[in-house]
């Protein structure tokens, strides 16, 4: 069972949540962020007609992407979703903003996200938190297939508009969603077929819809699939504690890439030694783009 709280300090967090890895939201938990009150198609259509991103066509979990302004993404959606909200049925679904490293792109959006819950997050990833940030845009009924976040992190997402439903088994039940890549499933949450996939049946499941200023925290290794329930803005970030970065570690011996091993290597040296995440960005930042 998904626990919902409406605010929770830093000790209540690792204590009850992160350490024995239990999903949370903290509804408004950020509700009083600029951002979320300033982030919508208006907005970025206005202030992306020189940055240029990758977007996710089709299924999202095979990679193929086309570039496109912010602009001309964020007007491609405004269409849609009024063309949707008036009856019409359009021609073509819009692609998907996915992983996007937003604040390296554009680092003048800081401003929108003053009072960030930076004490949720060990003491090397605070000073340049908004560094691991991935930044997610998308229509309605967007969707990502199951899967776990692929260095076996811990995750804090932030919900800034729309809603999103999250679909979640927990990281100990991965063997009964009959992966087909390293951090792929096979199986649909929305749809289970539990005759193809019997296994399924034992799996601890749950689901939870997030609407603006809400935050949801998914363990290490928890399979997730999303379905945007309206248009949506979000972020994230993937993050490490003690723990959790050698489970990543010993991901390479699982079937993790080569590259994953790295990047947690690279943050465990932060972690276990103490080197300063403005000495060990510049290896960790490809995974950002290698993410995307």
């Amino acid at each position: 069972m998904i626990s919902i709280v409406e605010n929770i300090d830093r000790h209540s967090f690792y204590r009850d949540y992160v350490k024995p890895g239990r999903p949370l939201v903290v509804k408004g938990g950020i509700s009083d962020m600029p951002a979320v009150q300033k982030w919508n198609n208006a907005y970025f259509k206005e202030l992306g007609t020189s940055v240029n991103l990758p977007i996710k066509t089709g299924d999202v979990s095979k990679g193929e992407k086309v570039m496109m302004s912010l602009a001309a993404y964020a007007a491609q959606l405004e269409t849609y979703e009024r063309e949707l909200a008036s009856g019409v049925t359009p021609a073509e679904k819009p692609a998907y903003l996915h992983d996007v490293p937003i604040f390296h792109i554009m680092p003048h959006l800081k401003e929108d996200v003053s009072s960030f819950p930076v004490s949720l997050f060990p003491s090397w990833y605070k000073d340049n938190w908004w560094k691991f940030v991935q930044f997610f845009m998308g229509p309605s009924n967007s969707l990502t297939p199951l899967h776990f976040d692929t260095l076996c992190t811990h995750n804090l997402f932030f919900q800034i508009s729309g809603s999103k439903r999250f679909y979640m088994v927990a990281a100990r039940d991965r063997d009964k969603c009959y992966l087909k890549s390293w951090r792929w499933a096979k199986v649909d949450l929305e749809h289970p077929d539990f005759d193809q996939f019997p296994l399924l049946r034992e799996a601890q499941r749950d689901d939870v819809v997030i609407d603006p200023g809400d935050i949801l925290f998914m363990p290490s290794g928890t399979l997730h699939q999303v379905r945007g329930l309206s248009a949506s803005i979000s972020f994230n970030i993937d993050w490490h504690t003690n723990a959790s970065v050698l489970a990543g570690l010993i991901s390479g011996f699982q079937g993790a890439p080569s590259k994953n091993v790295f990047y947690n290597a690279v943050t465990a040296a932060g972690l276990y030694l103490g080197i300063p995440s403005r000495y060990l960005l510049k290896y960790y930042q490809s995974y950002l783009n290698y993410v995307s």
